[in-house]
C-alpha cells in the first residue's frame, strides 16, 4: 500500500483540527446564546406576568387586557387565559397553544422564574408559561400567561446557519492557506533533498550549511553532514584499497609475466620449462592467497561470517601456537613464553588460532636473535586480554600497522603480502573486541581485548 505523503497527512491533521475546533466553538457559543435567550424570555415573561397582575388588581377590565398587551407589547401570538375560582374561564387568547399541558399553580408572591413550565409546540417551538392565583376585585382568579418563542427560534436558527456557513468558509480558506504554508514551511527540506540527490564523490567535500537550516532541521543537517564524512572516508579507503590491490597484484602478474617471456627467447630444456611452471605455479598461489584472504577481511568487516564459538582455554591456545613455530623459533634462537592462566574465552577455536599465529609468526620473523616473545593472558572486567610483545626494530607509521596491504620499511625485504595483521584486527572486529599497537624503548606489544559473554 502507497504512503500517503507528508503534505496530504499535515493538512488533513490540520482539517481535522479546525472541523473539531469550529464545532467545538460553535456548540458552545450556540448553547451560550440559547441560555442567554431563555434568560431573557424568563424574565420578560415574569414581568409582564407582575404587570398583569397589578393590572387586574388595579381594577381593570379584565376583558380589555388581550387587546391591551396586544397593543402594548405586541403579544398578539402568546398565550393569555383567565378563570374564576369555579373554572369558568373569562379570557382566553391562542387557548389551543395551552392544550392538555399540565401546569404548576403557585401564588403571585411565589411568582419568580422557577414557577415556568416549559414546553414545545409540535413545530419544535418552546413555550413559556405561568400559572399563578391571586385576589382581585371580582374574586379570586387563576391567570396563564405564556410566552411563544418564536423569535428566539428564529435567532437561534439563523446564528447556527450562519455560524455552519461561516465555518465552512474558513475551514475551506484555512485549508488553502495551508496549502501554501505547508509548501513554503518544506521548501527547507525539499532543497535538503536536492543536495541529498545531487550528492557525489566530488561534492562529499562540501558539507551542508548547517546556519541556513531552520531549527527544526538542523539536526538532521549535522547528521546528514556526517554521514557524508563517512562515506568520504569510505570512498578515500575505498579508492587506497583499490589502489594496493592492484599495485600488489601488478608485481607478481609482472613478474609472472616476465619470466614467462624471458624462457620464450629461445629454446629450453625440459627440466627448465618445468621449473618456469613450478615458479608460476608459486606466484598464482600467491596471488590466490592474497585473493582469498582479501575476501575474508571484507567478509568480516561486513559480518558475514558466522562464529562457532566454544569455550577456549587461552592458555592451552597459546601454547598449540607456539608448539607449530617451535622449529622456526629455535632456528633464530627465540624463546616462546607464555604465562601460565587459567582464563577461557567463548570465541570461534579456527578464527582466534589464526590471529595468533598471524601475530607469533610476524613477532619471530621481526624478533632480535636471543630475545623471546612473551605472552601474557590477563583478565579485566568483562574483557580478557591478550598481549603479545617481542624485541625488535621500531616501525615506521606504525599507526598503519593493521591497515590492509601495508607493510613496514623493514619488512619490505621480506615475503608476505601485508594482510596479516589486517586479517587479525577483522577477526577481532567480529569477535567485538579490538586490537591495537605500541612500540617502546624497542619492545613491540599488539594487545587484543575480548569481551566476555555471560
Amino acid at each position: 500500500m502507497k504512503k500517503k505523503s507528508l503534505r496530504f497527512k499535515l493538512i488533513s491533521l490540520f482539517i481535522i483540527l479546525m472541523v473539531t475546533n469550529a464545532g467545538v466553538v460553535t456548540w458552545i457559543l450556540y448553547h451560550s446564546l440559547k441560555n442567554e435567550l431563555s434568560q431573557q424570555d424568563n424574565n420578560l415573561l415574569v414581568n409582564r406576568a407582575e404587570q398583569l397582575a397589578k393590572l387586574i388588581a388595579g381594577g381593570i377590565d379584565i376583558k380589555t387586557l388581550p387587546m391591551y398587551f396586544q397593543s402594548m407589547m405586541d403579544m398578539r401570538q402568546d398565550l393569555i387565559q383567565i378563570s374564576d375560582a369555579a373554572g369558568q374561564i373569562l379570557v382566553t387568547t391562542n387557548r389551543e397553544l395551552l392544550g392538555s399541558q399540565p401546569l404548576q399553580l403557585v401564588n403571585l408572591e411565589q411568582l419568580n422564574i422557577n414557577a415556568i413550565n416549559h414546553w414545545q409546540t409540535a413545530q419544535g417551538i418552546p413555550i413559556s408559561a405561568v400559572y399563578f392565583s391571586m385576589n382581585s376585585p371580582i374574586g379570586p382568579l387563576h391567570v396563564v400567561l405564556g410566552k411563544v418563542s418564536v423569535d428566539r427560534s428564529g435567532v437561534l436558527a439563523q446564528y447556527l446557519t450562519q455560524s455552519v456557513v461561516i465555518s465552512v468558509l474558513s475551514i475551506l480558506l484555512m485549508g488553502l492557506l495551508s496549502l501554501w504554508l505547508l509548501k513554503k514551511g518544506l521548501s527547507d527540506i525539499q532543497a535538503l533533498s536536492q543536495i541529498t540527490v545531487k550528492t557525489d564523490v566530488h561534492a562529499l567535500n562540501d558539507p551542508i550549511d548547517i546556519d541556513q537550516l531552520p531549527q527544526e532541521l538542523k539536526e538532521l543537517g549535522e547528521s546528514m553532514n556526517t554521514m557524508r564524512q563517512r562515506l568520504k572516508h569510505d570512498f578515500v579507503k575505498l579508492t587506497q584499497f583499490a589502489d594496493d590491490l592492484a599495485h600488489e597484484l601488478r608485481t607478481p602478474i609482472n613478474a609472472i609475466r616476465v619470466q614467462n617471456e624471458i624462457t620464450l627467447q629461445r629454446s629450453r630444456s625440459v627440466s627448465e620449462y618445468e621449473g618456469m611452471i613450478v615458479s608460476n605455479i608459486e606466484e598464482l598461489d600467491k596471488l590466490s592467497q592474497m585473493i582469498q584472504s582479501t575476501l575474508f577481511i571484507a567478509r568480516a568487516e561486513n559480518k558475514n561470517i558466522t562464529l562457532n564459538r566454544d569455550k577456549l582455554s587461552l592458555y592451552t591456545l597459546v601454547n598449540d601456537v607456539y608448539e607449530l613455530f617451535s622449529a622456526y623459533a629455535e632456528e633464530k634462537q627465540i624463546e616462546l613464553y607464555c604465562e601460565p592462566s587459567s582464563l577461557t574465552l567463548d570465541a570461534d577455536p579456527v578464527l582466534l588460532s589464526r590471529v595468533l599465529v598471524n601475530i607469533v609468526s610476524n613477532a619471530i620473523k621481526y624478533s632480535h636473535s636471543g630475545t623471546r616473545v612473551v605472552t601474557q593472558i590477563i583478565a579485566l572486567p568483562q574483557q580478557r586480554e591478550i598481549k603479545i610483545t617481542n624485541q625488535g626494530e621500531p616501525l615506521q607509521n606504525s599507526d598503519e600497522i593493521f591497515t590492509r596491504f601495508w607493510r613496514g620499511d623493514n619488512a619490505r625485504t621480506t615475503e608476505g603480502t601485508g594482510l596479516g595483521l589486517a586479517i587479525v584486527k577483522a577477526i577481532v572486529g567480529l569477535h567485538g573486541g579490538s586490537a591495537s599497537f605500541e612500540h617502546h624503548a624497542g619492545t613491540s606489544t599488539i594487545t587484543l581485548k575480548f569481551p566476555t559473554i555471560k
